[in-house]
């Protein structure tokens, strides 16, 4: 609510925190038991409005989908199994969330859609329209062992890049310093929750600080 009321964050997260550390306590329980939240309320007209509507907001359900999880629908009559509505932009969209729409056996597609890669078509559009004279840049045929991409790979400098933008991806490439197009899909696998840990080996592997072991999975095979 305070961000709807455009309440600093910092306010907000003051107020949050003289709500006493129970488990499903209501914000009349709050200001029941914490003197300073209800002080805070009767002296600051801002948190007075931001109470008040939280305390009718209080108790609703939540909705259960957003941005990330509308899901919409590709074909095929629906109407007797999910309830529909129009999106945005007048596409049919199913109010189920895409768990439920797999557990009442609908088949689900994930379609993904960067917008990296509008950019990248408009920048080679706009390269080819003010060098009308040079060969056409065509991006299907640029090389994958450009030397001067992998200096600009390692040095960091990849900020919207997608998936090699986040801080902890920018200290991986200037750690390992790839040089091959296998090294970029090398860290886009590690770099997630569960072979996060083996990073640090792999990069001294790649730098020739320790040695590479192969393991053979047959035992009767040398």
């Amino acid at each position: 609510m305070g961000r709807v009321l455009e309440i600093p964050y910092a306010e907000v997260d003051r107020v949050a925190k003289l709500v006493p550390n129970q488990l499903n306590i209501t914000l009349q329980q709050a200001l029941d038991q914490e003197p300073k939240l209800r002080d805070l309320v009767e002296t600051d007209t801002r948190v007075k409005e931001l109470m008040g509507i939280a305390r009718s907001l209080e108790g609703l359900a939540r909705p259960r989908l957003d941005s990330r999880r509308r899901r919409g629908h590709f074909g095929g009559p629906l109407t007797d199994h999910v309830p529909l509505y129009k999106g945005a932009n007048d596409e049919i969209v199913t109010q189920y969330s895409m768990g439920d729409v797999e557990k009442i056996g609908l088949v689900k597609f994930d379609f993904l859609g960067l917008k990296t890669l509008t950019m990248i078509r408009r920048a080679e559009n706009l390269i080819n329209e003010r060098h009308p004279d040079d060969p056409p840049l065509v991006m299907e045929q640029m090389p994958f062992d450009d030397p001067k991409t992998f200096a600009l790979l390692s040095s960091g400098k990849t900020i919207g890049l997608f998936q090699l933008e986040s801080s902890g991806m920018r200290d991986l490439l200037t750690g390992l310093k790839p040089d091959r197009f296998e090294d970029i899909i090398a860290i886009i696998a590690l770099y997630r929750p569960g072979p996060m840990d083996l990073i640090p080996d792999f990069i001294k592997r790649k730098q020739g600080r320790i040695p590479i072991v192969t393991k053979c999975l047959n035992s009767n095979r040398s």
